[in-house]
């Protein structure tokens, strides 16, 4: 080998451990830097004539398994929606109470019916015709605090629906953005890592409000779409251009409603969640509540002189009209609150009854053993009322105890395949400082040929002089 050909080996080998060396230190800095991907030099040997003349860099690599990232996005986003969902139910749920609770309905409605079995066995006692309507009332505002707090959480999931559609549009704005950086800086040859880097991280965040697929363009640019091939991100955006909208309740995207078939069009995310409260778990329990409230308001009008007119539970003052939203209007007929005497005589009565008399009092007493029919999800059709209520509150805590557990199995998968994806493609210190010190070796060993090198050249010029 020539002490020319020598010395350019060596020099390529110098300038290529100094790439080298800053490429480990860029990712030494960037280590705690969420979502940065490791890089590596693709290095290729030199020859001149057929002969070795050293080292060159090809490119920077930023190699990262993208199946690998495409189910931890997945995974991730089946539990962020399931998150928002459980957190939704658990607030109800809060609220409603457990069968057994003070303040569930089903507990107001047996301590109703023990009410009145006091008043039976004291028809006269005044005490116990106020203990009847005091928890009359209590029932009747149980059922109103129930149905205002299903209503607060819709309307909170409507609002969360809301900020995630707006985070999805904002993110999609600036990947088209990045996009366009991307193709250019990678059309002139550079490295378009960090940029990618910061797409990457803009995609995990969109993954996690609503399910995504991606796939990438030759010219670097990555196009969006939903997990059922609605697009979201084929084109530059225009400033202010939404490929999601919200229109009403409705999450649209390409003129389709993405909410009307949320299972197979939407699959995950938060905008998954919130759409299963605004659409699904809250317009049911709704129902369920209004079905008990309908079932009281009938039942005590029922058990008068005349069925039409309004009994112990009214809506709004009045017959019952309508079943949607009644429970957040059932009340106790006001005629009672000032004439304790009508539990034992009668909502309707002129007067009151004799003394003693328990004839009313009774068949107040066997509306709780009636059995009735229900229409709402996920409930007996035919019950009493009291086991009606014990059903709707055990199912309501089914319904959040069930989300909770398929959250927690979800995290468990989400956080697995995230550990795999920051293993396999982040920055692992220990490997970098090993590599460091081999760079350092191969620095010294290119360095050294330059010095020989050098004194080769030194002594043919002295023998030549």
């Amino acid at each position: 080998m020539s002490v020319q050909l020598a010395l350019t080996s060596a020099l390529s080998g110098l300038r290529t451990t100094q790439q080298q060396a800053a490429m480990v230190s860029h990712n030494l800095a960037n280590a705690t830097t969420a979502g940065y991907v490791r890089r590596d030099l693709d290095l290729s040997a030199v020859t001149t004539a057929g002969r070795g003349a050293g080292v060159r860099v090809d490119a920077v690599a930023r190699k990262v398994d993208e199946l690998l990232i495409r189910d931890a996005r997945f995974e991730t986003s089946r539990y962020s929606g399931q998150e928002a969902r459980a957190s939704a139910l658990a607030d109800y749920a809060l609220v409603l109470g457990q069968p057994q609770d003070e303040k569930s309905v089903s507990t107001q409605l047996s301590k109703l019916q023990q009410a009145f079995s006091r008043l039976h066995d004291m028809p006269n006692d005044d005490a116990a015709r106020n203990a009847v309507v005091s928890q009359a009332t209590a029932l009747a505002g149980g059922l109103n605090r129930a149905a205002e707090a299903a209503q607060t959480v819709q309307d909170d999931a409507r609002g969360r629906l809301q900020t995630s559609v707006d985070v999805v549009n904002t993110s999609l704005q600036r990947i088209s953005d990045l996009n366009g950086k991307i193709a250019t800086l990678e059309t002139r040859g550079g490295d378009a890592g960090d940029l990618r880097d910061q797409r990457d991280r803009l995609l995990d965040q969109v993954s996690q409000e609503i399910g995504i697929r991606t796939y990438s363009r030759e010219d670097g640019q990555v196009v969006v779409m939903t997990r059922n091939g609605q697009t979201l991100l084929d084109h530059p955006l225009a400033p202010g251009e939404q490929p999601l909208t919200l229109l009403g309740d409705e999450v649209m995207a390409n003129g389709v409603a993405l909410s009307a078939n949320p299972d197979s069009e939407i699959q995950s995310g938060r905008i998954m969640g919130y759409v299963q409260t605004v659409k699904q778990d809250m317009p049911r329990a709704m129902a369920q509540l209004d079905e008990l409230a309908v079932g009281l308001v009938q039942a005590f009008q029922g058990a008068e002189a005349d069925p039409t007119q309004p009994g112990l539970f009214t809506d709004a003052g009045a017959a019952y009209g309508a079943t949607a939203g009644l429970a957040s209007r059932i009340a106790v007929n006001g005629a009672v609150r000032t004439e304790s005497w009508r539990v034992q005589s009668g909502v309707q009565a002129a007067a009151p009854l004799q003394p003693g008399d328990q004839t009313q009092i009774e068949k107040f007493q066997a509306v709780f053993t009636g059995t009735r029919s229900f229409a709402a999800t996920d409930m007996p059709a035919n019950a009493t009322l009291g086991s009606y209520a014990t059903a709707m509150v055990s199912a309501q805590q089914g319904y959040r105890t069930g989300a909770e557990s398929e959250m927690n199995a979800r995290k468990i998968s989400a956080d697995t395949l995230e550990t795999a994806r920051i293993n396999r493609d982040g920055v692992n210190i220990d490997d970098e400082m090993q590599k460091l010190l081999l760079i350092e070796q191969s620095y010294g060993a290119s360095a050294q040929v330059v010095q020989v090198a050098g004194r080769m050249i030194d002594i043919l010029l002295q023998i030549k002089g």
